[in-house]
C-alpha cells in the first residue's frame, strides 16, 4: 500500500436542511469548481442524500454515503481523519475505513444521561466511487454553506469544529466527540485548553498548553457559534472563539448573506 503520514484533523457541524432540491455542498475545503481543482467536502444531493467526497475536479474522488437527511430536522457530522494520505492505487474502500472515523447524529436525540456511543451513528454507507489520490497538496480555504460561489447550502448551519489532531495518538474517543457536536466551548475548556495538540504547521510533535487568544492555538483549532459566539455579528463576521478578537484570519466573512441570515435558533440536546 502507498501512503503517506501528514496532519490528522477532525470536523464537526451542526445543520438543517429545508428540503430544496439541488446538490448542495454543506461545507468544502479545496480550490473550487474548475477541473485540476483539489476538494474535500460534506454535501447532500438533490435527494437528500448525504455524502462525505475527497478528490480532485474532472478526475475523481473518493466519496461515501454517509445517511439520508430529513428536512427540518437537525443533525451533526464528525468527521476525523488520521493523516494517512492514499495514493490513487491505495485508495480502496477498506483502506479509505481505515483512514476515517465517521458519526452522524441528530443532536436532539443526545441526551446527558445516555452514553454517547447509542447516538454517534457509524454510517453503514458505502464508497460510492474510490481510487482517487489523497496525496496531493490541497490549496484553497474552507467554506461553509456551499463551494466556493457554488452549489450553495440551502439551510441553517449552528455550529462547526475544525481541529488538528496529535500525530500516532489515539482518535477522540465517543464522549470527546459528543462535545465537539453538542457543547463547542465546553469541548475547548475539557478537552483543548491547557493540554498538548497538534500544531498547525507540521512543527514540534505535540505542541504544549493550548490557550485561548494566540495564533498558533487559533491556527490549529477553530471553533465557529455561527452568531451565538464573541464577538459575533454580521459586521464583525463570525469569529472563532479560540480567538474571538481576531479579524483576520480565522473569522469567517459573510458572502452574499444579509444580516437576517443570522438568527436565533433552539435546538434540544445542545448547549
Amino acid at each position: 500500500m502507498v501512503e503517506v503520514q501528514l496532519l490528522p484533523w477532525a470536523t464537526a457541524i451542526v445543520f438543517k436542511a429545508d428540503g430544496n432540491n439541488s446538490n448542495q455542498h454543506i461545507w468544502n475545503h479545496g480550490e473550487g469548481s474548475s477541473s485540476g481543482d483539489d476538494n474535500i467536502y460534506l454535501r447532500m444531493s438533490s435527494g437528500g442524500q448525504l455524502y462525505f467526497g475527497w478528490g480532485r475536479e474532472g478526475s475523481s474522488y473518493n466519496e461515501k454515503q454517509l445517511a439520508t437527511v430529513l428536512a427540518n430536522n437537525w443533525y451533526g457530522v464528525y468527521i476525523a481523519h488520521n493523516g494517512t494520505r492514499l495514493s490513487g492505487t491505495s485508495a480502496n474502500a477498506n483502506n479509505l475505513d481505515a483512514a476515517f472515523d465517521i458519526r452522524v447524529a441528530r443532536p436532539n436525540d443526545i441526551r446527558d444521561d445516555v452514553g454517547a456511543d447509542q447516538y454517534l451513528v457509524t454510517p453503514s454507507g458505502y464508497w460510492t466511487s474510490t481510487g482517487a489520490r489523497m496525496d496531493r497538496k490541497v490549496s484553497g480555504g474552507l467554506q461553509i454553506g456551499g463551494r466556493g460561489s457554488n452549489r450553495n447550502f440551502h439551510g441553517q448551519v449552528a455550529s462547526m469544529v475544525v481541529t488538528t489532531l496529535i500525530k500516532n495518538a489515539p482518535m477522540p474517543t465517543d464522549a470527546e466527540i459528543k462535545a465537539m457536536i453538542t457543547d463547542p466551548t465546553g469541548w475547548l475548556t475539557n478537552y483543548k485548553i491547557g493540554q498538548d495538540y497538534g500544531p498547525y504547521n507540521g512543527g514540534a510533535f505535540p505542541a504544549t498548553n493550548f490557550q485561548l487568544g494566540n495564533y498558533d492555538t487559533a491556527f490549529a483549532t477553530q471553533v465557529w457559534l455561527m452568531g451565538d459566539g464573541t464577538n459575533d455579528s454580521f459586521s464583525n463576521g463570525i469569529r472563532s472563539q479560540v480567538y474571538s478578537t481576531e479579524q483576520n484570519f480565522v473569522k469567517l466573512q459573510f458572502n452574499s448573506m444579509q444580516s437576517n441570515d443570522i438568527e436565533n435558533v433552539t435546538i434540544l440536546g445542545l448547549s
